[in-house]
């Protein structure tokens, strides 16, 4: 039976095999690297449960070994699987807190209500929170920060993010005025 990922969090995702004893590298969606281990068992899109243990980390990737994966054929046909854990499994956030899988698919709008687009993802290289967002009425997508002082508002119960994107959109200028994207 394959699980309602309309009702699952994605918890990581099987970069690549490792060693050649079914062990599995695992990029870790959670905040700590124990969560993915800690609710039971995951499953990937096809319905399949595993149960991870994480054996170690390498180069910012969990090792980790599921008792269903014994060689490393079995590990590489699982590269590029999502590993997913039902949404009620997860703790109540605390106030203030919210899951970036409940971002998903909120309107982002803009300081003067102008909607700019809708969540399709969160991101992080280092320089601060990105949100992905779909526009509307296009087949692309735009990256906008998600930090202070551009976040100005997340309405939970409204599905609405409202970001100041004013200031990242425009052109900065060099030490002599002139004007460069």
């Amino acid at each position: 039976m394959q699980p309602d990922t309309q009702k699952m969090v994605i918890m990581g995702i099987i970069t690549a095999p490792h060693g050649v004893r079914g062990q599995m590298k695992v990029k870790i969606f959670c905040e700590r690297a124990q969560d993915l281990t800690a609710y039971g068992s995951l499953s990937l899109e096809n319905g399949t449960a595993l149960t991870l243990q994480i054996k170690g980390f390498n180069k910012g990737l969990a090792i980790c070994s599921a008792a269903s994966v014994s060689d490393r054929n079995a590990a590489e046909a699982l590269k590029g699987s999502a590993l997913y854990l039902e949404r009620d499994k997860l703790p109540e956030c605390d106030e203030g807190e919210i899951y970036q899988a409940d971002l998903l698919g909120m309107q982002v709008c803009s300081s003067d209500g102008t909607l700019l687009g809708e969540v399709i993802g969160l991101h992080d290289f280092g320089a601060g929170e990105i949100v992905e967002i779909q526009l509307p009425e296009h087949n692309k997508t735009e990256m906008l920060p998600y930090y202070p002082p551009f976040l100005k508002q997340v309405d939970i119960k409204a599905r609405q993010i409202i970001l100041d994107v004013q200031d990242a959109q425009e052109p900065e200028k060099d030490h002599e005025g002139e004007t460069h994207k």
